[in-house]
């Protein structure tokens, strides 16, 4: 399972729960939820996981022992720092649209 690969990865680094929590912006309680299994885990968590450990490999995370196969059906160099960066980019992009709706005054409430 997951919280295993992740508890024996966190403990190969020299990191116990509560270090792995304030690195990655989880409550003590929550990770100790994690990494028995007792919660799942979310995209927040695997955001923060990629972001401050960007060489565990989701796909080796979530590939069961008796089966060989790529859960997240993405290459690693797609879903790791790349997907930080896309959301970056949309932010932008989405900024510029609003500043172009804007100038050209549709009647929009300008305080959004």
């Amino acid at each position: 399972m997951y919280n295993e690969k992740l508890g024996t990865f966190f403990k190969a680094k020299g990191l116990k729960q509560k270090e792995v929590g304030e690195i990655l912006g989880f409550s003590p309680a929550m990770m100790g939820r994690y990494l028995h299994g007792t919660a799942s885990i979310g995209p927040e968590f695997l955001t923060s996981l990629i972001k401050h450990f960007p060489e565990i490999d989701l796909n080796d995370l979530f590939e069961e022992e008796s089966e060989n196969v790529d859960m997240v059906n993405e290459p690693r160099e797609r879903y790791g720092i790349s997907v930080l960066g896309d959301i970056s980019d949309i932010e932008a992009k989405l900024q510029l649209i609003k500043e172009k709706l804007m100038q050209k005054d549709y009647g929009l409430d300008k305080s959004f």
